[in-house]
């Protein structure tokens, strides 16, 4: 019940703060559907939001990218055998090497990470309410989104292709 009063309290908070992901999946940490991350992306998306101090007008909705996914599984498969929270994954990559080595040629990236959500509307409400995460999601300048978790450590990929 706890936990139901919790989630109540932050759909309600990032309602109030012009930021809400809404209809919750219902899932648990271990059937999560990265994909439905776009779908919470994409209503923040279509209504606006304040990030911060900014106010982030609606934005043309992104579709899934499978290279993008291949990417943040890769990276959140690395976080989470390493246990440590970073941009930085293997090798020293950083998100455009990881992008480009999945194949991706992009001209426009952005990437957000988190650890310890248990769902899609915890880790987007966790982005929602962190300037730098929520501007990502609001970028007017990404066009393409992959995600995925492992374990404990989510990455989400926005990106533009050349």
């Amino acid at each position: 019940m706890k936990l139901s009063a919790s989630i109540l309290f932050f759909a309600i908070l990032f309602t109030w703060l012009g930021c809400s992901t809404a209809q919750s999946t219902g899932r648990n940490s271990y059937s999560v559907d990265p994909r439905d991350l776009l779908q919470a992306v994409n209503r923040v998306r279509s209504k606006g939001c304040k990030c911060g101090g900014t106010t982030m007008p609606p934005v043309k909705p992104l579709k899934w990218n499978d290279r993008l996914e291949s990417a943040a599984q890769s990276h959140s498969n690395y976080m989470s055998s390493r246990r440590k929270l970073s941009h930085t994954g293997n090798r020293n990559s950083n998100p455009g090497t990881r992008i480009t080595a999945a194949g991706y040629k992009w001209n426009f990236f952005a990437e957000n990470i988190a650890m310890g959500q248990q769902s899609v509307d915890e880790v987007m409400n966790s982005w929602l309410n962190s300037t730098g995460h929520c501007k990502n999601i609001m970028n007017r300048n990404a066009t393409e989104m992959g995600a995925a978790k492992s374990g404990a450590y989510w990455t989400q990929v926005f990106a533009r292709a050349l």
